[in-house]
């Protein structure tokens, strides 16, 4: 009789165990495969990274040349008064000075320096923060509201002007403040000043720059608030005599300003691995070579002053 161990010794086959040789190139082979996924998750991430900074980088930069280029090209605009430097009122305008003290209204009331700039360097300005301000030029904006004043704050400063009267007043004073053109308006001052400074974050240990803008608070004095973080430097030159030039070569008390040209140099917030920017940026008076990871764009714009 055939036993049932002969039997299944010939229907089955021998079955026999993974050799070393076959263990070791399998091990080899998933070693590589997993080292593959490694390397396209880390190059997934870094293209992540890189694109998610350009998009930041563009977006800010967008933002920050079309908000310095609206001021700018509101500059001087009084609502719609053709004579300036006769406006009047309660308040009354102030001879224009390079000085922002945060204590009064003086600064918003200079009207008859629609813009002014300062050359690498904040100035005479108290309004900037000793502590904030970084570098780069200074750049002032004045004018009227684009919209009508639907009511007064008592201590915010209000122009009322037509075509050849004005006056400037307290809103607790406006009933004071008549012309007798019609028709007439009345319009809140707006004065702004942008400028570079320290965010006061960091990232990997890096300090965060950011835009700035003094502008006026609900009693019109001046006071400066972040607006974009990551731009590095901010330059201005003014188009006097056919030519641009730096603030401080103009002469802002005979000069006609017709044009300003603005440079906002916009860096990521973080530095990116496996970057190095050995771009050389000519801007303004400035030529600046960094050298090291940040991403940066350079933008440029230029806007007609109102005269």
């Amino acid at each position: 009789m055939i036993s049932l161990q002969r039997i299944n010794s010939k229907i089955l086959p021998r079955q026999n165990g993974v050799s070393m040789v076959e263990l070791l190139v399998a091990m080899l082979l998933g070693i590589f495969l997993l080292y593959a996924l490694v390397e396209i998750l880390i190059n997934g991430k870094q293209s992540f990274g890189s694109a998610n900074h350009l998009s930041r980088l563009q977006e800010n930069g967008r933002i920050a040349t079309n908000l310095v280029i609206s001021d700018l090209r509101r500059a001087g605009y009084m609502g719609g008064n053709s004579n300036v430097p006769n406006i009047s009122g309660s308040a009354g305008q102030v001879p224009p000075a390079f000085t922002c003290s945060t204590a009064n209204t003086t600064w918003v009331r200079m009207i008859t320096q629609a813009v002014a700039g300062i050359d690498d360097g904040k100035g005479g300005y108290g309004c900037i923060p000793d502590a904030t301000y970084l570098r780069g030029d200074v750049l002032t904006i004045r004018h009227a509201a684009p919209w009508v004043a639907a009511g007064f704050d008592a201590n915010r400063i209000y122009l009322r002007s037509s075509l050849f009267e004005g006056m400037i007043f307290a809103g607790s004073n406006q009933a004071l403040n008549d012309v007798g053109d019609q028709p007439q308006n009345v319009r809140e001052l707006m004065a702004f000043a942008y400028f570079v400074g320290d965010s006061g974050r960091t990232c990997g240990g890096q300090a965060v720059p950011s835009l700035f803008r003094v502008s006026v608070d609900g009693n019109s004095q001046p006071v400066a608030n972040e607006l974009l973080p990551g731009v590095e430097d901010f330059q201005v030159q003014f188009g006097v005599n056919g030519q641009y030039v730096d603030a401080d070569a103009v002469d802002w008390d005979n000069d006609e300003v017709v044009t300003a040209r603005i440079w906002l140099l916009v860096r990521a917030e973080c530095t990116e691995s496996g970057f190095t920017d050995g771009n050389t940026y000519t801007y303004g008076d400035q030529v600046y070579t960094p050298n090291d990871s940040f991403r940066r764009q350079l933008y440029s714009s230029v806007a007609m002053i109102r005269n």
